[in-house]
């Protein structure tokens, strides 16, 4: 018998941990071709993510990678273009976020893990979410793991999204916010998750009876990047994402430095400061503490009307409104003149520049910007109280420019009549009465209108969609209209026939006075001035006496100094005012009394100042802030 060999046991190819998808069976140069669309439809798609939440193209910040801030999603969601202003940006976030999570993923699924790193690295670089790449990256590394290799490709793409859904979960949600802001807060992340599960199902199931051809996920990459851009500019546009980054969260009204801050503790500190004191002793100043002060108190004025600082004063950050201000400005430019990106053409750039002088938002830019030109340092209220105090009230030379632009330009806004008032005041102090005054009353014209539409804002009713809202379209409020109102009637009022005579003295005098800064400290200087130039009947003579009357100090002097103008110039516009004045001190004197017996007379001498005003002067522009004063008073007992 022959030998049998023995029978030989088949061995088992090993195989490798990491799986190649169906994709790799094509030619490789056409694989190579489609995989490199799909890294620049990915990387467009990563671009625009960061511009719609940053205005920037590029915005990774390798200092700002350590901090959580940086990885939090509610800052895309309730800042910038927030969802519960723009319901539409839901979709147009998760659009892009849907296409980011799951775009990586079928590449290592359907390619191999190691072509889905460029996708990583996009998110990680391009949209600047450092911490949602890290998750992307666990998500591709399992897909493509043999154990999640199921038969069901979608099913082994839903699970592995699971890192995503844990970085939407703990960073998508606002903080510090209504429970109901908080859920709606994660409507961009949920709608991503969605919109991801139907590109995978879509690309798994055309690739299915397709064989997986290479070119689907370029293909369904670039039209969901279509789909965001079609959206997003047709629902919200780029010259609103510009509006809210760079100027709706800018109102010069609301910045800190600009609000009232005492000196009196910085002042302080730099008095004792020793390296202050030595060099202050090469100087020519007041040993004695007062005089020292009051010395240094002077300087401090005559820097800030320059708007800066002396040098040896030692300044905490809430009085560095110098670098507030220039930095706002910046934000506003970025708006009114978006800086040229160097791969744009020139006229390209040109084109959307003119398209921006358009814009909804260009009004309220430039009134930002004229606003925040106006505010300058009270320095007369500075040496009397040592509170720094910006004022806007007064129209600067510097900043007519860019009301006369907002005017011309913006003629239809609400903000363009606070540049029409502004316009009217140099055309005041350039001695064109007639036509401030017909510039005037246009505005005046306008104005109830004006405020009747934004009185008949909706009131908004408590419901499940409440916190969704539309963004503003005008900052001028009832309040400010009414104030302008006001300037507007004493203006006119002061520019009448009835200050001024034939003669060329005259006019020049009045055109002087309209314009005089009350804020200046030669303010006094000026009226006195003025009032040496003039006789005992000169028209103008009440309304700068009235002026002077107002700086006393001392309100008992003040008091009687504004009676006994009213009682001299009755008949006039001045002793008009003299009277109001003379009213709303006494509303102040009596609101500040403690002693009750004192506080009744007051309170008496008050409401008799205000019904004198009402009965002598029915037809006033005062006349409607008379009566709201005269209802607030409560009544004599």
């Amino acid at each position: 018998m022959g030998k049998t060999e023995p029978e030989k046991t088949p061995r088992a190819v090993s195989k490798s941990f990491m799986a190649v998808g169906p994709t790799l069976h094509y030619s490789h140069e056409n694989v190579q071709r489609c995989w490199l669309f799909a890294v620049v439809a990915f990387g467009l798609n990563c671009l625009f993510w960061s511009k719609i939440v940053t205005g920037s193209f590029w915005s990774f910040d390798l200092n700002a990678l350590g901090k959580t801030a940086n990885w939090r999603l509610d800052q895309f969601a309730v800042g910038g273009v927030s969802i519960f202003e723009y319901p539409w940006q839901i979709l147009v976030l998760g659009l892009l976020m849907g296409i980011l999570g799951v775009a990586p993923l079928l590449m290592s699924q359907l390619l191999s893990f190691r072509y889905s790193v460029l996708f990583v690295l996009g998110v990680f670089f391009l949209a600047n979410l450092p911490g949602f790449a890290i998750c992307l990256l666990v998500s591709c590394i399992a897909v493509a793991c043999r154990p999640l290799r199921f038969r069901s490709r979608i099913i082994a793409i839903a699970l592995c999204t699971a890192p995503q859904l844990v970085y939407w979960g703990f960073f998508g949600g606002a903080r510090g916010v209504e429970p109901i802001v908080w859920g709606f807060s994660f409507a961009p992340w949920v709608c991503a998750w969605l919109i991801g599960l139907v590109v995978a199902g879509v690309v798994l199931g055309i690739g299915h009876y397709t064989r997986y051809r290479p070119g689907l996920i370029w293909i369904f990459t670039f039209v969901v990047l279509l789909m965001a851009i079609a959206l997003f500019e047709g629902k919200i546009g780029f010259d609103e994402l510009d509006y809210q980054l760079y100027v709706a969260k800018n109102d010069p009204e609301q910045i800190s430095e600009f609000h009232d801050h005492s000196l009196t503790e910085a002042l302080d500190k730099t008095i004792v400061d020793p390296t202050v004191r030595r060099y202050l002793a090469g100087f020519f100043y007041p040993t004695e503490a007062i005089p020292l002060r009051e010395e240094l108190k002077r300087e401090i004025q005559i820097q800030l009307s320059y708007d800066r600082w002396p040098s040896w004063f030692i300044v905490p950050e809430e009085l560095k409104y110098q670098e507030n201000r220039q930095w706002l400005n910046e934000q506003y430019d970025l708006f009114l003149s978006p800086p040229k990106p160097w791969w744009m053409p020139t006229w390209l750039h040109s084109q959307l520049t003119k398209r921006r002088t358009v814009s909804r938002r260009m009004p309220i830019a430039l009134y930002y910007k004229a606003l925040l030109s106006e505010y300058s340092p009270d320095i007369k209220l500075l040496g009397e109280k040592e509170v720094l105090h910006f004022y806007s009230d007064y129209p600067h030379e510097k900043s007519r420019k860019i009301w006369y632009l907002l005017y011309r330009e913006c003629g239809y806004s609400a903000e363009s009549l606070e540049a029409q008032w502004c316009i009217a005041k140099h055309w005041a102090g350039q001695g064109r009465f007639d036509l401030a005054d017909e510039l005037l009353a246009e505005t005046q014209a306008d104005l109830p209108e004006r405020m009747e539409v934004i009185a008949e804002q909706p009131i908004e009713n408590e419901t499940f969609f409440s916190p969704f809202h539309p963004p503003v379209e005008s900052v001028m409020t009832v309040v400010k209209l009414t104030e302008l109102q006001r300037r507007i009637e004493q203006l006119r009022s002061l520019i009448s026939s009835q200050n001024r005579s034939d003669q060329q003295e005259s006019v020049q005098r009045l055109a002087r006075f309209a314009m005089l800064n009350p804020h200046s400290l030669d303010y006094g200087w000026h009226l006195d001035a003025l009032l040496s130039q003039m006789g005992q009947e000169d028209p103008l003579r009440d309304n700068i006496r009235l002026a002077k009357a107002n700086l006393v100090a001392d309100e008992q002097l003040r008091a009687e100094q504004l009676d006994q103008l009213h009682k001299e110039f009755q008949d006039t516009d001045g002793g008009m005012q003299a009277l109001y004045e003379l009213a709303r001190l006494k509303i102040r004197l009596y609101q500040d009394e403690s002693n009750p017996e004192q506080k009744k007379k007051r309170l008496a001498d008050a409401r008799s100042t205000l019904t004198s005003f009402l009965s002598l002067y029915p037809e006033s522009y005062c006349t409607e802030q008379v009566k709201k004063n005269l209802d607030a008073l409560p009544t004599v007992e």
